[in-house]
């Protein structure tokens, strides 16, 4: 399962101007558009209608479609303490005053506004309202890479592993500039060595960069108050193969129509797990069934975040084997043994789990997210964009690219070529003008 799949903290693209989907398409790497299809277990486990479970996520969707619009264009009037989650609730409210909702579809619209976190790796009820604006992805449809990153990586890397000194099993120590040195960048790394450059781009994430804000000696005070105000999302992933795809309800053939399969699973928070779940932390997955061959495969891909996540990368550290197997399938399996289909022949055939927050070069999570009571989060993320140019340090990654693309895997690529950009053009000398000649 490790060699076809992707561990990245998001394979979510989108088919406005991107450039992981132009590199998608350059390197013949398949990209994938959902079809809106999903399946709802209640809190008490059992099946919601499907008409009613995709009226909901339908409903989800137009709410935060609102939701950012309304962040868009009233952020200075919203409160610092304002969540996402206040947005739905309110929402809901004026639907049911108007008759234009029941209490049945309130409650499925807010259990499912919990889906949220999947994307941004915290719960809904964290997420600012005021900066939510700053979560609108690039236009167009989301995408997902059904297979893997590996084209894609091997043209992005194909200049620096030909023409860079790469040091690999070295940490960086420390980054410190030198005034008035023909190189002016000292960084010094984990084996002791120094090393001198005319410029840096320090691309670690986020993270990371929260717990080692002094390695990088006199940073700025207002990137080091940004570097601590931004938040930083917990997401994982589990992925669980199985025998056969018994959550859908007819059996595939290269023929069938894609519209009836199942693409997405959420079950709401448990009442049904009390020993494995206490504090009824909801889930969701995708099927990697809903792919077309040649990619299509019997697996079920989980999103977890927050304390759910933390909860599991604490418990799995250090397992292995059959020990690590068996107690995600504990976790697991009240979730999935509830989808229709299930019997005891249907048990997992393998099981695979991300630790980012076990991951100290991760920054122990995922990557950015803005939650509610930011004074300032748009200016922080300018602040870190912007760097310490005349010290010729800068940053580069999720967490400084531009609006549209924060937290995803194009706009950490769009940051590093901005950069690129900048520092080449520090380079060049001005053009004479008539004042100067």
């Amino acid at each position: 399962m490790t060699s076809d799949v992707s561990l990245l903290q998001t394979d979510r693209a989108s088919t406005g101007y991107n450039p992981i989907v132009e590199l998608a398409k350059e390197t013949g790497t398949p990209l994938h558009l959902w079809k809106e299809s999903t399946l709802v277990v209640d809190g008490d486990g059992h099946l919601v209608d499907s008409s009613e479970a995709n009226k909901a996520l339908k409903q989800v969707w137009e709410i935060l479609e609102a939701a950012i619009e309304y962040s868009t264009h009233h952020s200075e009037e919203i409160h610092y303490s304002a969540s996402l989650f206040s947005f739905f609730e309110s929402w809901c409210n004026q639907a049911v005053q108007a008759g234009d909702m029941n209490k049945r579809e309130m409650e499925l619209v807010l259990g499912m506004s919990q889906m949220w976190g999947a994307y941004v790796g915290d719960h809904v009820e964290l997420q600012s309202l005021r900066y939510f604006y700053l979560e609108d992805c690039i236009n167009g449809d989301d995408c997902f890479i059904p297979t893997n990153y590996q084209k894609i990586m091997a043209r992005i890397s194909a200049v620096p592993l030909a023409q860079a000194h790469i040091h690999l099993d070295t940490m960086m120590v420390s980054v410190e500039a030198q005034i008035g040195e023909s190189r002016p960048i000292c960084l010094t790394t984990s084996n002791n060595k120094k090393q001198y450059f005319d410029d840096i781009v320090v691309t670690v994430p986020l993270g990371w960069l929260k717990q080692h804000k002094d390695s990088i000696h006199d940073l700025h005070p207002r990137i080091v108050s940004a570097i601590d105000s931004i938040s930083f999302g917990r997401l994982e992933k589990v992925l669980i193969e199985f025998p056969m795809a018994f959550w859908n309800p007819i059996t595939l053939d290269a023929d069938i129509d894609f519209d009836d399969t199942v693409s997405f699973v959420h079950w709401l928070s448990p009442s049904y797990a009390t020993q494995s779940n206490p504090h009824k932390w909801r889930l969701e997955c995708v099927s990697f069934n809903a792919f077309p061959e040649p990619y299509r495969r019997n697996i079920l891909l989980f999103y977890t975040f927050g304390d759910c996540s933390t909860h599991i990368t604490t418990s799995v550290r250090g397992l292995k084997d059959v020990a690590r197997d068996q107690w995600l399938q504990n976790f697991f399996e009240p979730y999935y043994s509830r989808l229709p289909g299930y019997s005891k022949t249907c048990a997992p055939l393998r099981f695979l789990a991300t630790e980012w927050c076990n991951d100290q070069f991760a920054g122990n999570g995922s990557y950015s997210n803005f939650q509610a009571g930011m004074m300032d989060a748009a200016h922080d993320v300018e602040a870190i964009r912007h760097g310490m140019p005349e010290q010729h340090i800068f940053f580069a990654g999720e967490h400084t690219a531009p609006f549209d693309g924060l937290g995803t895997v194009a706009g950490a690529y769009t940051s590093g070529e901005k950069v690129a950009r900048r520092i080449i053009r520090s380079r060049q000398p001005e053009p004479a003008t008539l004042d100067k000649l």
